[in-house]
C-alpha cells in the first residue's frame, strides 16, 4: 500500500526523521539508519584540515567527524573511512562511501554491523560532552 500524499489530519502523528528512533531501549540519532539486510548507513558531517581525526559530535542531523588529511585528490575520504573502520573496529573494506565524495556532508555506509553496536563505538570515541 502506498503512503498517504497531503497534509496530515489533526491529532495523526507524522513521523520526522529527525526525531531520535526506539531501539531495543535506546534512543538511536536519525543520522544513524539500518540498511537491509545487515548494514549500517552513517551521515557524516566530515571537517577535513584537522590537526588531529576525532567524533567531534553525534546528533540527530549527521555525525561530526574532523579529519587530519587535506580535502584535495581523495586525501580526506581515504583518511575518514580509515579513521571510521578503527573507530568501529572493522576492516576498511567494510566502510564505504555511498554519497558525498566531493561534499562535507557524506553518506558512509558499514557492512556488517549492527545499529547500537555502531552507535556505541561512535559515543565511546566522541570528544563531545555527552
Amino acid at each position: 500500500m502506498a503512503p498517504k500524499r497531503g497534509k496530515a489530519k489533526a491529532g495523526e502523528l507524522v513521523p520526522t526523521s529527525t526525531q531520535p528512533r526506539q531501539v531495543a531501549g535506546k534512543n538511536t540519532p536519525a543520522c544513524l539508519r539500518l540498511v537491509p539486510p545487515a548494514s549500517v548507513a552513517i551521515t557524516i558531517h566530515a571537517k577535513p584540515g584537522a590537526k588531529i581525526s576525532a567524533v567531534t559530535d553525534v546528533s540527530d542531523e549527521a555525525v561530526g567527524v574532523q579529519i587530519d588529511a587535506p580535502a584535495k585528490d581523495g586525501e580526506a575520504n581515504a583518511a575518514l573511512l580509515d579513521f571510521i573502520s578503527s573507530v568501529l573496529g572493522l576492516k576498511k573494506r567494510q566502510v564505504s562511501i555511498a554519497s558525498g565524495s566531493k561534499s562535507r556532508d557524506k553518506v558512509v555506509v558499514v557492512e556488517d554491523a549492527s545499529l547500537d553496536a555502531v552507535l556505541d563505538a561512535l559515543k565511546k570515541n566522541c570528544t563531545c560532552n555527552s
